[in-house]
């Protein structure tokens, strides 16, 4: 009997020792499941995420333009026609065109799409309606960028009801159309305002502002040349016969 009891009790510590193996292999199982959160398909988007967000990084978001923007420096308008190289102030004659020429330097990454033209009365003319005014009439309003010469007729533009006067001192401004006259931080490869000094006169010669007599032809002036010098020669020739007899 004492060796049946003895066998029945290392039968159920047995059957016990089974059950809690069972039991925690259970929850080891269940441990296992709430456990690994690194791989947790929410974590997985937000770790692609940042990847992503690495990626930016490595990725810079500022184009050449919006950098040069910064560090960049603004161009200039050089004016052809006149040189102010050779003369330092033009004499523009009232009543005839006067050409304008200009060019840019060859950093100016973004020329102007749309250029204009102004002029101001020389200080103390009293011809300005407004003093504080930069330019007191138009030459030229958004003509192309892509010119570089233009043609002012002094007659037919001009301060409104306001003539032109034998004077120095005027100004004129030729600028980017979109930054204004004024503006001498427009930005990184654009272009500041161009403002030379130029005086005004009435021609009591007939000449225009290219230095050549209006209505001037070479034929027939030669032709009134060589007619005058016969005369000059025949009038000589008579006044000295007339010596002799």
């Amino acid at each position: 009997m004492a060796t049946q009891s003895s066998s029945s009790r290392r039968t159920s510590a047995q059957t016990e020792e089974a059950t809690n193996n069972d039991n925690t292999d259970e929850n080891t199982e269940d441990d296992q499941g709430e456990l690994p959160n690194d791989t947790n398909p929410a974590d997985d988007e937000n770790s692609e995420t940042d990847q992503n967000d690495d990626n930016d990084d490595d990725e810079p978001t500022q184009s050449f333009d919006e950098s040069y923007e910064e560090t960049g420096l603004p161009q200039l308008i050089t004016l052809t026609t006149p040189d102010l190289n050779t003369v330092p102030t033009p004499m523009f004659v009232i009543g005839e065109d006067v050409v304008i020429g200009w060019k840019y330097n060859k950093d100016t990454l973004r020329p102007p799409s749309k250029v204009s033209i102004c002029g101001k009365f020389p200080k103390g003319s009293g011809k300005s309606i407004n003093q504080a005014a930069t330019c007191d009439w138009d030459i030229a309003v958004n003509i192309s960028g892509t010119l570089r010469k233009y043609t002012w007729d002094t007659i037919t533009v001009g301060a409104p009801g306001i003539a032109f006067s034998e004077d120095t001192g005027y100004s004129m401004y030729i600028y980017d159309s979109d930054s204004g006259p004024t503006n001498y931080t427009p930005g990184a490869g654009r272009v500041i305002p161009l403002q030379f000094v130029f005086n005004m006169y009435n021609s009591r010669y007939g000449l225009t502002n290219n230095g050549v007599p209006v209505g001037y032809n070479p034929v027939s002036s030669a032709t009134n040349a060589a007619v005058h010098l016969w005369t000059v020669v025949g009038a000589i020739f008579l006044g000295a016969i007339g010596v002799l007899m």
